[in-house]
């Protein structure tokens, strides 16, 4: 069995993204409580950086941390998930303007790591298995993302970064506030990070 973090993005006086009342902290947080339970279920070892909205470690510490532990080997993580969620919006003088049109889950990972590829491509056929629609075709580099994330390029251990929905869509958003796409989703993940620890 593995050692796994997770993390719920954002948190605290950071929301993330928002829409129609919605944070994506707050999203965020949800489906990573359901991924550590399955996780744990499953027998893996789980360490999570929050597990609620107070006292929030600030991202950058939270990397250090991470890679603390992982030097130290207590523990040693076999890799780490990240959760996110987006929104698609058109910058105007007089504001924002949603686009509405954007929709799918996918898996951010860095181009030059071969585990990163690995875990990016396992989670992607994963939640194809299970018919959870994808954008970018499930999977998008760092490079083509156009920036570093913090948690890929400023951890030791392998990472991915999932955005799990566009909130700006209203009928995605309404699917990621269901418990049933959620766990759609959650079971998709875990059955993707045992293909990787398995292979």
């Amino acid at each position: 069995m593995a050692v796994i973090c997770t993390d719920a993005g954002h948190g605290g006086p950071d929301s993330g993204a928002s829409w129609n009342g919605i944070l994506e902290k707050d999203l965020n947080l949800q489906f990573v409580h359901q991924l550590n339970a399955l996780l744990r279920q499953r027998g893996h070892t789980v360490y999570t950086t929050r597990t609620s909205d107070s006292h929030v470690i600030p991202l950058g510490l939270r990397c250090q941390l991470i890679n603390e532990h992982q030097r130290l080997r207590k523990p040693s993580f076999d890799l780490i998930i990240s959760m996110h969620a987006n929104v698609a919006v058109h910058h105007t003088s007089t504001g924002y303007i949603p686009d509405t049109k954007p929709h799918g889950l996918y898996f951010i990972y860095d181009h030059e790591s071969k585990p990163g590829m690995r875990l990016a491509t396992v989670l992607t056929q994963s939640c194809r298995n299970r018919s959870i629609p994808l954008a970018y075709e499930g999977m998008l580099s760092t490079v083509e993302l156009g920036r570093k994330l913090a948690w890929i390029h400023k951890t030791i251990p392998v990472s991915v970064l999932t955005e799990l929905g566009f909130m700006t869509n209203p009928a995605e958003l309404k699917r990621l506030l269901t418990p049933e796409y959620q766990e759609q989703i959650v079971h998709s993940i875990a059955d993707g990070i045992d293909l990787y620890l398995n292979a």
